[in-house]
């Protein structure tokens, strides 16, 4: 598969900085959310005056068994998360959290999950090499539990979800890898914080020295490591540009792709994306039902020419996991979704960014279509809702 976006340097004869080309957006905006229908506000009014209630009590009552659990087996083994740990004590806070997260699932709507995989025969499935990551497309948290209940993983996460209640220590207990995307003012502020031991690593290391010492390590001495080699969410019509963090290690990588697909008449966009994450729970709590459709491809093995090139491996697994998701790929990232936050704080921080990776602001895309093709109107494509 193509990618329709590249990126390219000029510069101006008189020796300016040179400037490179933002890349291109997709006709429809990749990174916020279908807006939900009449009659499907109307679906969540009648459903969720007596679902939300109820889920609400049942997944803060199974975060909460879950924290006490890992607590509890922290406090009876090791309190150290980045030091591996004994092989009874990560089964117990694996199985503790993999119980938990199908729980929560549940509550947030996805009652069933469709699994299905490239080798259907389990037997030819266990031949496959050991993968040293799982990366997978991310369209929000969904796919990330479903990780957790199938696998046991832990994951690499931005250093702001440390302070999500229960969440934040979960993902510490299950010994995730936290990147600090702060601005460098506030990283100096806040330096002391974020340099703990919960970083599965000492103040020098980088994310990717984390990741490649993970992936390198004997298989067992640390949960499986899923990676969402994205860096931000979308709503999962595109996949945009892979960082190149868990592609480094040179060995065989297992990609998963999830869809979660909804009614345009009266579903709810489960994506989440420029959205408000209290809303956006509550939202799925709405929902009788929600569909998460996960695929298991078969393990990656890069050839001598990806193990040289951490770049070209990372954009043939996209490529790879493009065509199954049929879908295109685009040379965006979490900068270019800055712009499209609900916060001003987001924004400024965007046009930022983008000033200093491009050497301007670009202007903002215009989009011609929504999310399943239509074309907007005039007034749809001026708002970015």
């Amino acid at each position: 598969m193509t990618t329709p976006s590249s990126s390219s340097s000029s510069s101006s004869g008189d020796g300016k900085k040179n400037k490179v080309e933002p890349p291109l957006f997709p006709p429809f905006n990749p990174f916020v959310r279908h807006p939900t229908s009449r009659i499907g506000k109307i679906k969540m009014v009648v459903f969720g005056s007596f679902l939300v209630p109820i889920r609400i009590f049942g997944a803060i009552a199974s975060l909460a068994s879950c924290l006490i659990w890992c607590k509890m087996c922290c406090s009876i083994w090791s309190n150290d998360v980045s030091k591996p740990y004994t092989r009874i004590h990560r089964k117990l806070v694996q199985g503790g959290c993999a119980i938990t997260a199908r729980l929560v699932l549940f509550f947030y709507g996805f009652t069933w999950i469709d699994v299905t995989y490239e080798i259907d025969d389990p037997i030819e499935r266990q031949k496959e090499p050991y993968p040293s990551v799982i990366v997978v497309n991310h369209l929000g948290f969904a796919e990330l539990l479903y990780l957790i209940w199938s696998d046991g993983c832990c994951f690499v996460s931005k250093d702001t979800n440390r302070k999500l209640p229960f969440i934040g220590k979960i993902a510490e207990a299950l010994q995730s890898i936290f990147v600090d995307r702060a601005p460098e003012q506030e990283k100096d502020k806040n330096k002391d914080v974020n340099s703990s031991t919960s970083n599965c690593g000492t103040k020098e290391r980088t994310t990717t020295d984390i990741i490649l010492e993970r992936a390198h390590s004997p298989p067992g001495t640390w949960p499986p490591l899923a990676v969402c080699p994205e860096g931000t969410t979308h709503t999962g019509n595109i996949l945009i540009k892979y960082a190149t963090g868990a592609f480094r290690c040179g060995r065989p990588i297992q990609p998963v792709i999830v869809t979660s697909p909804f009614s345009p008449v009266h579903g709810y966009d489960t994506s989440f994306s420029c959205a408000n994450i209290v809303l956006h729970i509550i939202g799925l709590m709405t929902q009788p039902m929600n569909s998460l459709h996960v695929k298991h491809l078969a393990v990656y093995i890069p050839n001598d020419a990806e193990k040289s090139d951490p770049t070209l491996y990372a954009n043939n697994v996209r490529k790879k996991m493009a065509k199954e998701l049929d879908v295109k790929c685009y040379d965006l990232t979490w900068v270019d979704k800055l712009r499209f936050e609900p916060s001003e704080k987001a924004q400024e921080l965007g046009r930022k960014k983008t000033a200093e990776k491009y050497g301007f602001v670009p202007p903002m895309p215009s989009f011609t279509q929504d999310a399943f093709g239509n074309p907007l109107t005039n007034d749809d494509s001026s708002k970015d809702k």
